[in-house]
C-alpha cells in the first residue's frame, strides 16, 4: 500500500422522530461535530449521515449521538440502523446509553417502578433510544491488523485486560473480519 492515509467514508441510517415541535442530532466523533439537524416533530424521519474523515492509525475513537427536543415528551426516539465506515460494520447494539430523565418524574416513581424503567430505559434500548440523551459507541483505526497489535502493545486500555472485544475498521480489506465486511 502507497497511501497509508486513513480517509474513511461513513453512511450512517437513522430514524428520528418526537412529539415535540422539534429534535435536534448532532453526530460527534471524538468530541467535533460532524453532522448537525433539527427534525419536525410528529413525523417519522429517515436520514442516511454520509461524510468522509481521516483518523490516526492504531487510535481508538468515540462516536457519540446527542438527541435533544424543544419540550419533553413521551413519544420519542432516535433509531441507528446501521453504523458503516469504510464499509465495515461497527456494532451497533454495543451502545454507551446516558438518558436525560426527568429528576421530578423520576423521583415520583415507587422503586418497583423504577426498576422496570431502568430496565426498560438501559436493558432493552438495542438500537433504539426512548430518551433524549448521549448514545456512543467505540471503535478503533488502523492501516492493517499490525495497527490493532500496536495498539494493544501501547495503550493501557482496561478493556484489553478484559477481552473485551472491540470494533476495528481498517484501510486494508484483507484485514476486515468476513462478518464485519459490507457489500
Amino acid at each position: 500500500m502507497i497511501d497509508n492515509k486513513l480517509i474513511f467514508n461513513h453512511a450512517i441510517p437513522i430514524e428520528v422522530f418526537t412529539e415535540a415541535d422539534a429534535a435536534t442530532v448532532k453526530l460527534l466523533i471524538n468530541g467535533e461535530i460532524c453532522f448537525e439537524k433539527e427534525y419536525k416533530g410528529n413525523t417519522v424521519h429517515q436520514e442516511l449521515i454520509q461524510f468522509d474523515r481521516e483518523y490516526k492509525d492504531s487510535s481508538k475513537t468515540k462516536l457519540s449521538f446527542l438527541f435533544s427536543g424543544t419540550q419533553e415528551v413521551e413519544n420519542k426516539h432516535i433509531k441507528v440502523l446501521q453504523l458503516s465506515i469504510n464499509k465495515q460494520s461497527v456494532n451497533i447494539y454495543n451502545a454507551e446509553y446516558f438518558p436525560e430523565i426527568d429528576k421530578g418524574w423520576w423521583q415520583s416513581l415507587d422503586p418497583e417502578e423504577k426498576e422496570k424503567q431502568s430496565e426498560v430505559i438501559h436493558g432493552k434500548a438495542v438500537n433504539t433510544f426512548g430518551w433524549y440523551g448521549e448514545i456512543n459507541y467505540y471503535y478503533c483505526c488502523g492501516v492493517d491488523r499490525h495497527s490493532k497489535f500496536n495498539y494493544d502493545k501501547n495503550n493501557k486500555d482496561p478493556g484489553i485486560l478484559l477481552h473485551k472485544k472491540i470494533n476495528w475498521i481498517f484501510l486494508d480489506k484483507d484485514s476486515v473480519n468476513g462478518n464485519n465486511k459490507l457489500k
